[in-house]
């Protein structure tokens, strides 16, 4: 099945998918409705926004089920999985958060204009 990553999963993050079990399809952005969150200072998570939204950069990769399975049981409480809207008009499933607990124990990094982007910037700080 396809998925879409959009934090510590993509390429210029982790370095290798493959080891991750993931593979590499196409890189894509979100519709521009979503805002980004960190939660826990690792997990990233997108809220669908009435306003503010981006269109958040993210990569589709292909994921067999026993790895699909693993990635659902490392998911945080504060984060599920469901459709996000592509730019192009598909849906993928992606990393959704919960804003009550984000607002808890997450921090906003849509100013950054995606993950990769907010790990360059705190990874060069």
């Amino acid at each position: 099945m396809q998925v879409l990553v959009i934090g510590s999963a993509l390429r210029e993050v982790c370095g290798d998918q493959a080891a991750l079990g993931l593979a590499f399809v196409e890189e894509v952005r979100t519709a521009p409705r979503y805002r980004l969150w960190m939660l826990d200072g690792r997990f990233a998570a997108l809220v669908e926004a009435d306003e503010g939204g981006i269109a958040v950069p993210g990569e589709l990769v292909e994921v067999d089920d026993a790895t699909w399975t693993r990635i659902l049981e490392d998911e945080p409480e504060g984060i599920h999985i469901g459709d996000v809207r592509l730019e192009d008009g598909r849906t993928a499933p992606a990393a959704l958060g919960d804003p009550a607990v984000l607002a808890e124990r997450g921090t906003e990094i849509t100013s950054h204009g995606g993950f990769a982007a907010w790990w360059r910037a705190t990874r060069d700080a």
